[in-house]
């Protein structure tokens, strides 16, 4: 008997095979600690009157599931053009809530999530300086060259209290980015982000603010350095040597003038024997 007759047979149809249900998602904070760092590269931004310097780590996780990437900046010094002013407290390290972003690849479901979770917050000494656009807009073109076709998983942001210049600008900074924008609430106190596909994202930044210290630059700068200061070297023995100068000659003078003076007294003195 075929399976067709067995069927009118039955008056059934055969039973559809069971959907093996997806795995949920990998957490970002175990991803987070089995992350290996790829690097650091010294950015400079240029933000206000003085430049800051600092260091910024890229770090990726790869399982069987999932692609983690993050990057993490903390701030070395601030210059004046003439002394470095170190940076301190949180500005100064690597943390797991400032100055960070990452993205989280999940194979099963091909979804991809952006963090942290409440948006890229910046610390107290480097609010203000497009660092948030930097680290977001390199997380989103490192996933548009991994997964383009992936679905996005929306993000919710709890703003609470915030003023409505702080609405606008986080409204700004996830349209700048490609982002639709929606408030889930009469009082703006939550919102969602969110994008059909990764590669209908931007993940761009001021290059002109920020810009990433390459190797080359760096010789270049050390090379520069030790130009200056052997011309200022070159310079102190110039002065030196016109102080050495003038001492002798100084003193020369001082001994010409004492033998003078020696002579002048020896002759008033026998003018004076001369005259007794």
């Amino acid at each position: 008997m075929t399976a067709s007759n067995q069927t009118k047979n039955n008056g059934q149809a055969p039973a559809a095979p069971e959907e093996i249900p997806l795995p949920p998602p990998e957490t970002e904070g175990s991803l987070a600690n089995q992350a290996i760092p790829l690097g650091e590269t010294i950015l400079t931004i240029h933000a206000g009157e003085h430049p800051i310097y600092g260091i910024m780590q890229r770090s990726r996780a790869v399982t069987a599931q999932s692609d983690y990437y993050r990057l993490q900046f903390r701030g070395y010094a601030r210059s004046d053009g003439t002394r470095w002013l170190p940076m301190e407290g949180d500005d100064s390290r690597f943390h797991a809530q400032y100055n960070l972003a990452w993205v989280r690849v999940d194979r099963p479901s091909k979804t991809v999530t952006f963090g942290p979770k409440n948006g890229v917050q910046c610390s107290p000494g480097l609010e203000g300086t497009g660092l948030d656009t930097y680290l977001f807009g390199n997380a989103i073109a490192w996933a548009k060259g991994v997964c383009p076709d992936f679905a996005i998983a929306p993000g919710l942001l709890t703003l609470g209290q915030a003023s409505d210049e702080v609405r606008t600008q986080t409204h700004a900074f996830y349209a700048s980015q490609a982002f639709q924008f929606e408030w889930q609430d009469p009082a703006q106190r939550n919102a969602l982000y969110f994008k059909d596909k990764v590669s209908k994202l931007l993940g761009v930044w001021n290059k002109e603010a920020i810009r990433e210290f390459g190797g080359e630059e760096m010789l270049q700068m050390l090379a520069g350095q030790d130009e200056a200061r052997m011309a200022l070297q070159y310079k102190l023995d110039l002065a030196e040597n016109a102080q050495d100068s003038m001492r002798r000659a100084l003193q020369k003078e001082k001994s010409t003038s004492l033998i003078l003076t020696g002579v002048l007294i020896l002759a008033a003195l026998i003018g004076v024997w001369a005259v007794l």
